[in-house]
């Protein structure tokens, strides 16, 4: 079934609607230049947010519960050349400063040449249209959205 844009647009908003309740933190973006592939991306978010997690919860974080942990939805734009995610994360207890450091250190670990940008979000829906903007465009695919919780054990004890 093919949709118009005045459908894909509606699908954009209820995107933003729904990061606007999720109530998010912080706006990463994370490149990656040396593999242009939607599987590769999505597998090194998965580990970016283990690390993430192993480091400010320890070994066991993976035991922990979802709302403890490194929450979020990351949007795969430009798949096939230029492949970038825009991850709209809610990260408990974590300053910016401490965030930023560690997650510069384990993505660079998890995607050597990648580029790493990490802020605090000041205006939710103006950053979560920005990051639902290819919704909007033909071609694009569901699989391009990802969810932390797909990286997470389904029941931690």
């Amino acid at each position: 079934m093919d949709y118009g844009y005045g459908h894909m647009k509606r699908l954009q908003q209820a995107w933003v609607e729904f990061a606007e309740a999720f109530e998010p933190n912080f706006f990463i973006t994370l490149t990656d230049p040396t593999e242009p592939h939607l599987t590769t991306m999505r597998e090194k978010l998965g580990k970016l947010c283990g690390r993430v997690d192993r480091a400010v919860l320890g070994k066991k974080f993976a035991s922990r519960l979802p709302q403890e942990r490194t929450d979020g939805i990351f949007f795969i734009e430009h798949i096939g050349s230029n492949i970038h995610a825009h991850g709209l994360l809610r990260v408990p207890n974590t300053s910016l400063e401490t965030l930023d450091k560690l997650t510069r250190k384990q993505w660079h670990r998890v995607c050597r040449d990648g580029k790493y940008d990490l802020q605090e979000i000041y205006d939710c829906a103006g950053v979560a249209s920005y990051c639902t903007k290819e919704m909007i465009r033909f071609g694009f695919s569901p699989d391009q959205i990802a969810f932390t919780r797909d990286f997470m054990k389904e029941n931690p004890q």
